[in-house]
This record gives structure tokens, C-alpha cells and sequence, in this order.
């Protein structure tokens, strides 16, 4: 790998490895359920509603990253994944190595300007 540019076969492992994220998200989302005992006393009931609770956190958690990875395959696949979404200049790679979800360069993030 390229220590500043993004080379072809960079972008293709990177939504490799994006597609296997997003399989494995849509796979969590099957899986989250919110089904308690039919019966029990009342420390029956809290146990499932907390662990109901805990569950929805999860999966709005999931959801939140399923977006962020589909945006990611977007801007990949439209060839716009390392240009800042604010200035149109290049978002730095070290960057979006150590956070695949940024969309805009440096500059622009520490002064708060968004696309």
C-alpha cells in the first residue's frame, strides 16, 4: 500500500472488506429480537426489559454503522471516496485508515464545515 494515495487495488480491498462488514451487519439485524417470557414474576419481566433495551441500543448501533459502510460502498463505487465532501481536495489517507467514515479532509473537520 501507498503510504498518501489510494491505488486500484487498495480501493478494491478496502470494499472487500467492506462488503463483508456489511454482510456481517445485515446478519446482526437478523438476528436482534425483542421476545420476552410469557410468564414469570417480576423480576422475570425487568431481566427481558432490560435485556430488550440493551438490544434496541445494539441495533440502533448496527443500523447507525450498516449506513456508514453503504456510504462508504457509494463513495467508492462513484470514485469519490477520498475527496473531501466540504472542499473537494483529497481527504488524507492516514485519515481514512484510522476512520473509514470520514468525508471530509483535515482542514475541514477542525473547522466544522460539512458538504
Amino acid at each position: 500500500m501507498s503510504e498518501t494515495t489510494w491505488t486500484p487495488a487498495d480501493l478494491d480491498e478496502l470494499r472487500a472488506r467492506m462488503l463483508l462488514e456489511q454482510d456481517d451487519l445485515a446478519a446482526r439485524l437478523r438476528e436482534h429480537r425483542r421476545t420476552g417470557p410469557e410468564c414469570g414474576d417480576s423480576v422475570d419481566h425487568a431481566n427481558v426489559n432490560v435485556a430488550t433495551e440493551l438490544d434496541v441500543l445494539a441495533e440502533a448501533r448496527d443500523r447507525e454503522l450498516l449506513t456508514q459502510v453503504e456510504r462508504i460502498l457509494q463513495r467508492l463505487e462513484g470514485g469519490t471516496y477520498a475527496t473531501c465532501e466540504s472542499c473537494g481536495g483529497p481527504v488524507e489517507r492516514a485519515r481514512q485508515e484510522a476512520y473509514p467514515h470520514a468525508t471530509t479532509c483535515l482542514t475541514c473537520a477542525r473547522s466544522g464545515r460539512r458538504g
